[in-house]
């Protein structure tokens, strides 16, 4: 691999972006030394490491390898015999702490649905200390210092060390409180001096305290004495200090031992962290980069012109040193049809940013980085990746520009071969044109032989219709929007560029009487081929905008499609509820006669009223009252009448059914399925009734009698979706077929909406992104689903889906 190569595509800057996202130092510093590797089995391991990684932090965003220290030059120190300070005894135990917390958390992670085998390698190499951590902790506290607990001896003279300075301490004040030492101290305190206590004496009266003068004041009038009363314990108290020295430092000595005794397993503990923390933060670059996996491209069938096995296929490539929302993807494919591809077009249009994309995420790959372009990007694996690239003149070597490429290029033909990617930047440049030109086209020749892939940018017009003719080229140009006389960083493959001078030149203000005599000037074979370039871009506008209508017309046929399957369930539901609520008028009115009739026959039974007195002198009866039978008859009558009215507003009025009751077999229409009714709430308007194996809560409205008891052998084969009793709002599809994906996730998507669930978490990975695009397929035709989007990065980014229902 070259090495100007890696640095002309800024490798480097990659990699220091993935140090900023390691959490152990000792892993920022070998991320910086990584390198891209040629062997396509380790390049394979690498990703799928990689995607390992990314599934593991997205499932458990908060793992991480924190509280290691970089111990490596203490456990060489205890290797070689060396005894190490408390601070550093501290460090290594808190490594093997944090090592311990990492293996246990990852170990009780890996026991879950998924297992990550790759990591758990790492992992395997992780030894825990017991007895050693066990020994540290006992004897080093939290800040470095050594505890009483690290041995009994040590706590045995320490007891005895409080108790010797309690007893000189008191002697000393006792005699400065005494009123025959007072006259002859210069202050009533006890101090320190050469780690013994002594008490200011009047340099005058020294005679009046006798002792050992440990110092003397700068002027001379102050004497520092220790009294001789005291000698001995300061003598006592100062042995049990020495005491204490030597004990810690036999302490010191034999953890270190302990230490070096282990400085092997330990070593390999710190270099699995250091790999598996590089993994992780592979993951978390790649989720700031909005990255994915590359599809390796091993065995491929080219077109005529195309590589035997070397494939690139980049979709909506960004390059990973700019900004995501500032940068315009790019589609580029190498390899298919063509092994060289001539890239034209203006300056500042893009060309080099896409030469550079090209070989940035080339070497990323090769690295085990996912690379930031879109789902089904496919890339190869090269022993060889080289470039030249921008104007790098050598005043070292009193080199020209055009010498600086030329040596460059001469280094790149020596080593090329078949599995080589070449990226040429302004091949040809920076000498007489018409001999660049030549030049370029013999540099491409000789490519072409050596069957490498790669890409070259020009602005010789001559390279164009080469690249036309020439079996194993073809053109591609960036865009340019010449109303605005701004780039729109657009790569067009199998369309040459134009350098568009003149009309930039006639907007920019240039006269117009120049700009003719300039197109005079041009020759009428450059001028043809400017046209039938300038017609090819424009059918290939026509076709992208055609493509995009098509595209238009057919998600509005699909969302008319939904909108009228949605009208007819809408219809069809009103439809039975005005059904049932006819039948319930109905029924209130055949309960209200039938309250009228039991009334009838009441009053048929009851005695007769007494006959009334005729009237005196032949006067004329009055009439005779009605009768409650009568009257009765006459309600039964008028209520009668209403339900034949009630009758006619039916057009085809719906066959008396019995009322639904506990333990029907009944049809619900809006699902599309049967179940038994199991319970209705005392309002009558709801009930519950089990479909399957899960339970639903239905209007009774909306339910529909069927005869006969519902078959127990039966009752799951009426169902298409079998769900559980209870829904989880998270679904794992991580490692299954796409066959297995649609099936399982359609029937979860049913059986949470008939759960009322609001939202649930689908959890399929970021991978190639294939199970990506098949759930999104889903949730987009899906009726209960309203939308759906990506989780943040720190819940998973690509690898994770949050779909919500409808109200």
């Amino acid at each position: 691999m070259s090495r100007s190569a890696i640095e002309l595509l800024e490798f480097d800057r990659v990699l220091e972006m993935l140090a900023d996202r390691c959490h152990f130092s000792v892993s920022a510093e070998r991320a910086i030394d990584l390198g891209p590797v040629s062997d396509v089995d380790q390049v394979q391991y690498l990703l799928t490491v990689t995607r390992e990684a990314v599934d593991l932090l997205t499932d458990h965003v908060d793992f991480s390898v924190g509280g290691v220290r970089d111990i490596r030059e203490s456990l060489e120190r205890a290797d070689r015999g060396s005894m190490l300070t408390p601070p550093e005894l501290r460090e290594v135990l808190d490594t093997l702490q944090a090592s311990r917390n990492c293996r246990r958390s990852f170990t009780q992670i890996n026991q879950g649905e998924r297992s990550f085998q790759e990591l758990a390698e790492f992992v395997d190499q992780i030894e825990e200390f017991q007895d050693l951590e066990t020994s540290l902790g006992r004897a080093i506290g939290s800040q470095g210092e050594i505890l009483d607990s690290a041995s009994p001896e040590l706590s045995s003279i320490r007891s005895r060390i409080k108790t010797a300075h309690r007893r000189l301490l008191q002697r000393l004040n006792r005699m400065v409180e005494d009123g025959r030492y007072q006259p002859a101290l210069q202050e009533p305190i006890v101090t320190m001096r050469q780690g013994r206590y002594v008490v200011p004496v009047r340099a005058d009266r020294k005679s009046q305290i006798p002792g050992v003068v440990q110092a003397t004041s700068s002027s001379g009038q102050t004497m520092f004495v220790e009294p001789m009363e005291v000698v001995e314990l300061n003598n006592e108290w100062r042995q049990l200090q020495m005491d204490e020295d030597h004990e810690i430092e036999r302490i010191l000595r034999y953890l270190s031992t302990q230490i070096g005794d282990h400085a092997e397993g330990i070593s390999r503990a710190l270099d699995a962290i250091t790999a598996l923390d590089i993994a992780l933060a592979k993951a978390r670059l790649s989720f700031d980069l909005r990255a994915v996996e590359p599809e390796l491209e091993l065995d491929h069938s080219p077109l005529p012109g195309g590589h035997e096995r070397n494939l690139i296929r980049l979709r909506e490539a960004r390059h990973p040193l700019l900004e995501a929302d500032e940068v315009v993807p790019i589609d580029i494919e190498l390899g298919q049809r063509a092994r060289i591809l001539v890239l034209t077009g203006p300056n500042t249009g893009g060309k080099t940013v896409a030469l550079k994309t090209v070989g940035l995420l080339t070497l990323m790959t090769q690295a085990g980085l996912f690379v930031p372009a879109a789902d089904g990007s496919v890339m190869s694996v090269f022993d060889g990746v080289y470039a030249d690239i921008g104007d790098e003149q050598s005043i070292e070597q009193s080199l020209s520009t055009f010498s600086s490429h030329i040596t460059r290029i001469i280094a790149t033909l020596q080593q090329a071969d078949t599995d080589s990617l070449v990226l040429l930047d302004e091949i040809g440049a920076g000498t007489d044109p018409e001999e660049g030109s030549a030049l370029a086209r013999a540099i491409i020749d000789a490519l072409l032989e050596r069957g490498c892939l790669g890409m070259v940018t020009t602005h010789y017009s001559e390279l164009k219709s080469y690249a036309y003719v020439t079996e194993g080229t073809d053109n591609a140009s960036v865009e340019f929007d010449v109303e605005t006389l701004q780039p729109t960083y657009r790569l067009l493959v199998g369309v040459a560029g134009q350098s568009n001078a003149l009309e930039i030149a006639s907007r920019l203000g240039m006269p117009a009487e120049i700009i003719d005599s300039a197109r005079q000037l041009i020759e009428p074979e450059s001028h043809e081929a400017d046209q039938m370039l300038d017609e090819i871009r424009q059918r290939l506008s026509a076709a992208e905008l055609a493509e995009e209508e098509a595209d238009r017309e057919r998600e509005q046929a699909r969302e008319a499609r939904e909108q009228a399957e949605e009208a007819r369930r809408e219809a069809e539901e009103a439809k039975h509820l005005a059904r049932q609520e006819a039948r319930a008028e109905v029924q209130a009115e055949l309960d209200s006669a039938r309250k009228l009739i039991r009334r009838l026959e009441n009053a048929a039974a009851a005695p007769p009223p007494a006959p009334a007195p005729e009237a005196k002198n032949g006067a004329k009866q009055k009439r005779k009252p009605r009768s409650d039978a009568e009257v009765a008859r006459q309600e039964v009558q008028q209520v009668e009448d209403r339900l034949r009215k009630q009758r006619r507003k039916q057009p085809s009025p719906p066959k008396r059914e019995e009322p639904i009751r506990v333990g029907d077999r009944v049809d619900i229409p809006s699902l599309d399925m049967t179940g038994e009714v199991l319970e209705i709430d005392p309002s009558g308007e709801q009930a519950e009734v089990l479909v399957g194996s899960f339970k639903v809560t239905q209007p009774m409205a909306m339910l529909k009698r069927r005869s006969g008891p519902i078959p127990n052998e039966s009752r799951r084969a009426q169902i298409s979706t079998p769900a559980a009793p209870r829904v989880d709002n998270e679904i794992h599809l991580r490692g299954k077929r796409a066959e297995e994906v649609m099936r399982e996730l359609e029937e979860y998507i049913d059986d949470a909406a008939q759960a009322s669930l609001p939202w649930v978490r689908i959890v399929h990975g970021k991978g190639t992104g294939t199970l990506r695009g098949i759930v999104h397929d889903i949730l987009k035709s899906h009726p209960t689903v309203s939308r759906f989007h990506l989780a943040d990065y720190r819940e998973g980014g690509d690898g994770v889906t949050y779909a919500y229902f409808k109200d």
